[in-house]
Parts: C-alpha cells; structure tokens; sequence
C-alpha cells in the first residue's frame, strides 16, 4: 500500500489524531491478507492486536451458546476491531470472520497505547466503541433468546395440535373400524349357529361383503394417506365422461347406496382431457364422497365441468349440504381433520383423509382447489386442472 494512502486509511479510522500521531501508527503497522471465510480472530481467545481494514469486508459473529453463532454487523474500509483485547486480559468478544478478500492493517497494543495516552479524545472515542460494541453484543443475543423462546412455544403449540389430532384419529378409526367388524362378527356368529339359511345367508353374505369393501376403502385411505405417492403418474388424454362416472360409482359404492341423486355435465367440446385417471378418478371419488356425505338431507348433488380459457379445465362437485365455516376452510385439507362439534346434529362416517389426498391428487397434476362454501347453503369444490397447448 503506498504511504499516503496508508495515512488516508488511518485518518479515516481516526479521525481524531494529528498528523503525528497518524504518522507513528503508520511506522508501527503491520499488513496481512485473508482468504474469504477465514477467521482474522476467534471470539474467547487471547489477543493483542488491533485491525484495521484496508480493503475487502468482514461479518462480526457473537455466539448466544456454545453452538449457535449471531452475525451481529459487517464492516468494511476504513473500520477496524479487536480493541477489546486493550482493556488488559479481556478475551476476544467476537469473531471476526473475512466475508471476501481482505487485507488489513495490524497495530499492536503497546504502539497504539503509546498514541492513545497522548490524546484523551481517541480514548474516549476508543471507550465509546467498546460500550456499543458491548451493547450490539448483548442485543444481538436478547434478539436471539426471544426468537427461540418463539420457536419454542409454537413448537409446543403445534405438538399439542399434533396431540389432539392423533387422539382424534386414534378414536375415530377406532369407531370406524369397530362398527363393520361388529357387524361382520355378528354375522359370522349367526352362520356358524346355523341360524341363517336359504335366501337370508346370501343377505348376510352381502353385508358381510359390505363391510369387508369398507374397511379395505377405510385401509386403503390411509396407506396413500401416508405414501403419498402411489403409483407412478400416467398421464394420457382420458376421457372425462370416464373419470366422473367411475368417480361416483365408487363413492355411491362406499356408501352403500345411501347417496343423492346426481346431475352430470359435461360440454360438447370437453370429452377428453390430459389427466392422470387412475389418480384423478381418486381426487373427484373423495370430493363426491363428502358431498353425499355432508348432505344429511340427501339433496341433489352435481358433478360439472367446464373449459377455463385454453389451458385450464375445471371439475366442480356441488352440493347443499351443510356448508363449511370460513374459518374452517383452510383446515380441512390437513388430514384427520373433522369438523363435527361436540353435541352437534349431525356425526359423519370417515377418517378425514379424503380431502388430503384430493389435494395432493391435484397438485400432483400443477392444478389447485378451490372451496366456495357457507353453513347451511352447501359447498363446491373446484379442480383447477392446467392442460397442455
């Protein structure tokens, strides 16, 4: 570095200094590089030696424990650190570590000390820096400690939601499960008695078939609930006709036929569609599936399509069942959410998986769901399918 923009750095660093001052700091300095990344000092280690930095920047880290550094400030030209260690023994309180490049100045506590008792203005300057940096410090540390007592309590939040939802599961897949094996069981013990015979057994057999189906659908649920990628998708130009009836077939199958009556439609010019519809067939199954089963009036539901502009297609399941709170709206893709209240008029059969895996299905597919609902008036929900040029 040429002489006279040596002391033009040391001015800047210290303003406060004469010309000949300025000078004996500049016979007393030193010169070192640093690679990007490298520590210039360590915070808690011993040192004796300030830096000015020439050229180049540096990140000020401070540690809230002994695992977790803080960056706290960035310096460049014209700064300079390590005067901590000029208050005697005082270990480093920071680690400096080079953010690019840098060369920087080394002055050594005696020769800086000599300048310094000399002139009452740069110790006190000196002092007023130590304070701040001490001040950054401990904010910079405060800060920290609050964001984790944050992160802390809505850790314990969502761990208590987490909670409430397995208890929930855990009862609800007990009640489902319990009411087509107490069925079958009673079933099985009458044949085995010999009680039921002729025309009855072949009815009984049905109901037994019933609900073994119930429980494969109740079991089958949960495994793509937790894969969350079954097979591999196939995507292939289907036909939506297809997609819809096979759709309703099996909700109206899972339900034992206690379903509405369905109005389908479909326009002219959308008889086929770039879909994945084994996965599809899923995503709209499960929405017709809530729709007879959120309907305890058992009105008319409708499955419709339509062509959103040249790249979009939209499935609309619709009903007038009992609606669903704005609040609300936003839960109820999370699985094993279920919105029956305590005492309310109504209890729904399912785990609370099949808007989950709607959701999924969908967004497997680039697309998106939307709910329009209101309690008392129904719901529909809308499948944003993108399709290609």
């Amino acid at each position: 570095m040429p002489h006279s923009a040596l002391i033009k750095l040391l001015h800047t660093a210290f303003p406060e200094l004469d010309e000949s001052d300025i000078k004996t700091l500049a016979q007393a300095a030193g010169r070192q590089s640093f690679a990007a990344e490298t520590d210039i000092v360590r915070e808690g280690e011993a040192g004796s030696i300030l830096y000015v930095i020439a050229q180049g920047e540096v990140d000020v880290f401070v540690r809230a424990n002994n695992e977790h550094e803080i960056l706290i400030d960035t310096i460049g030209p014209g700064s300079y650190f390590g005067e901590m260690a000029f208050l005697g023994e005082t270990p480093r309180t920071a680690t400096i570590r080079a953010k690019t490049s840098c060369d920087v100045l080394t002055i050594d506590e005696k020769d800086f000390m000599d300048v310094a008792r000399v002139n009452p203005y740069l110790l006190r300057n000196l002092l007023r820096q130590i304070i701040g940096h001490l001040r950054r410090n401990d904010e910079a540390v405060i800060h920290e400690l609050n964001l984790k007592n944050a992160d802390l309590e809505q850790a314990y939040t969502e761990l208590a939601e987490q909670e409430g939802l397995r208890t929930q599961f855990i009862a609800t897949l007990s009640h489902e499960l319990r009411t087509p094996l107490t069925a079958i069981r009673g079933f099985l013990g009458l044949i085995n008695q010999g009680a039921i015979k002729g025309d009855s057994l072949q009815t009984a057999m049905a109901a037994i078939t019933r609900n073994v189906e119930r429980m494969v659908g109740l079991t089958n649920d949960l495994i793509i609930m937790y894969e969350m990628h079954p097979s591999a998708s196939e995507f292939t130009h289907v036909s939506l006709a297809d997609v819809l009836i096979e759709a309703l077939n099996t909700a109206r199958t899972a339900l034992n036929g206690n379903a509405s009556g369905v109005t389908i439609d479909i326009p002219p010019d959308l008889s086929r569609l770039y879909a994945d519809q084994k996965a599809l067939t899923l995503a709209v199954r499960a929405l017709t599936e809530n729709a007879f089963k959120f309907n305890p009036e058992r009105e008319p539901i409708s499955l419709e399509a339509a062509r959103n502009g040249d790249h979009e297609v939209t499935i609309t399941v619709r009903d007038r069942g009992i609606g669903i709170p704005l609040a609300q709206q936003e839960r109820i893709f999370e699985p094993f959410v279920r919105l029956e209240t305590e005492g309310g008029d109504h209890l729904f059969p399912g785990l609370g998986v099949g808007l989950t895996i709607a959701k999924f299905v969908v967004e497997r597919h680039n697309g998106r769901i939307e709910v329009d609902s209101m309690p008392g008036h129904g719901s529909a929900f809308t499948i944003h399918l993108p399709q290609p040029a």
